[in-house]
């Protein structure tokens, strides 16, 4: 599958009466994705069916039984359960979208000369379909006030017919706050709310694909992001070998250089959470690491732009810069990025990842992130590592590039170059 160009973001000045959504919408359904896969990636694909009840004795009994396992086995069964209701809560979703088709069905068996007289004015349903639909309602057991009536069979149709339309993602992991919308949505607007939710899945579907594969890997404990380097786009751009991708971690480019560090005097490590998506909040905006967000776009026929999927507010997160530490008085000019410290100083000449890939201004130029250096505790005692997090200096908008200043103008001119492209600005492809 192809990456599709960037488009212009929705904006969240779009309203109902201009026919649009605001950005927010889709922002959180893009959240969701992650929320729903994350329980998916940890206990993996599993396509055997989960034993279900609804004897509320069973379902006691059956926590009494977890209670008893030993450890291994109680979160094993812990992260089965907590898949199979994230699975359970997408299924839901989709099923809804179907609702309309079996009330059709429904409305095809009644005889017209049972129906009542339609009373109030004419609207797009038949009193067939009126009628089928309270019956579908009460037999699922929803409410059935008049006006709980109307706006469901208005939903469960627009859901109907956006399915039909092509749209897949979108409906699979869609919020409340989209079905608001789409209830609240007014035919009098002058825009399609089926071709405009289309338009979404067309811009938004393979980036939600993409999350699926990076949160099931990220889910499992794995940031390299190395999934990116099987992306057929990318990887004509690219000429990267897996080992000299990672943009999980900051290692020390050698125990020497460590130990010289750390007997160089105190240190005092930062206050920091390591990668991922732990502080995954219910609406984008109040997230702060938006590193799963990162994706990468064609720029022309070499280069990639390194963009976000959402907003991007001043202080937040966009993930790790790659390269190994260096405590070395010979700080790499084309090459390095200087540290907190003198001697101190992160070098990518054998290695990258996916902000490596970023546009680069001039020294002096304009950027949008800032490189952030966190020293961090390790496992063992008396070890310290580093983190080069990449950090908004402002609000970037979706599909925006995410722009870093040169600390000299030899790495500028470095990135500018299609050929340094090609192997993710490193010094050679050999690791």
């Amino acid at each position: 599958m192809n990456l599709p160009p960037a488009g212009a973001p929705l904006t969240d000045s779009h309203n109902h009466q201009g026919g649009k959504a605001p950005q927010s919408i889709v922002e959180n359904i893009l959240v969701n994705c992650i929320k729903l896969n994350d329980p998916l990636g940890r206990y993996g694909h599993r396509s055997k069916q989960a034993i279900m009840t609804t004897k509320v004795e069973a379902i006691q009994s059956f926590v009494d039984d977890i209670v008893k396992l030993q450890y291994p086995d109680a979160v094993q069964l812990i992260k089965q359960e907590n898949a199979f209701s994230a699975s359970n809560s997408i299924q839901s979703r989709f099923n809804e979208t179907v609702y309309w088709e079996i009330i059709k069905k429904g409305a095809e068996l009644l005889d017209p000369k049972d129906l009542p007289t339609s009373k109030g004015p004419l609207d797009e349903f038949t009193m067939a379909e009126k009628v089928a639909t309270e019956r579908f309602m009460k037999e699922a057991g929803y409410g059935l006030s008049l006006a709980n009536q109307r706006q469901c069979r208005l939903f469960w149709k627009r859901l109907f017919e956006m399915r039909n339309a092509g749209v897949d993602k979108i409906l699979l992991y869609r919020t409340k706050e989209f079905d608001r919308f789409c209830k609240s949505y007014s035919s009098e607007s002058g825009a399609s709310l089926v071709e405009m939710v289309r338009n979404w899945e067309e811009r938004y579907a393979f980036h939600i694909k993409q999350l699926e594969e990076r949160v099931a890997e990220e889910s499992k404990g794995d940031f390299t992001g190395r999934l990116w380097l099987s992306q057929p786009l990318v990887a004509d751009r690219l000429s990267v070998p897996e080992n000299a991708w990672n943009s999980a971690i900051n290692p020390w480019s050698s125990s020497v250089e460590e130990t010289v560090f750390r007997l160089s005097g105190s240190h005092e490590p930062s206050a920091v959470a390591l990668g991922g998506f732990f502080d995954l909040q219910p609406k984008a905006e109040t997230m702060q690491n938006k590193s799963i967000f990162v994706t990468l776009q064609p720029k022309g026929d070499v280069f990639l732009a390194v963009c976000p999927l959402i907003s991007v507010q001043e202080g937040d997160t966009l993930g790790i810069f790659a390269g190994v530490i260096r405590y070395s008085s010979e700080c790499g000019v084309v090459y390095g990025i200087p540290g907190p410290e003198e001697n101190l100083w992160l070098d990518y000449f054998t290695v990258t990842g996916v902000l490596n890939l970023m546009k680069i201004s001039a020294p002096g130029g304009d950027f949008n992130v800032r490189l952030q250096w966190e020293l961090i505790d390790g496992r063992s005692e008396g070890h310290l590592m580093w983190k080069v997090s990449v950090i908004a200096l402002r609000a970037i908008q979706p599909f925006e590039e995410i722009v870093r200043a040169a600390p000299q103008k030899a790495q500028y001119l470095l990135h500018q170059s299609p050929t340094c492209a090609k192997r993710g600005y490193t010094k050679s492809r050999s690791s």
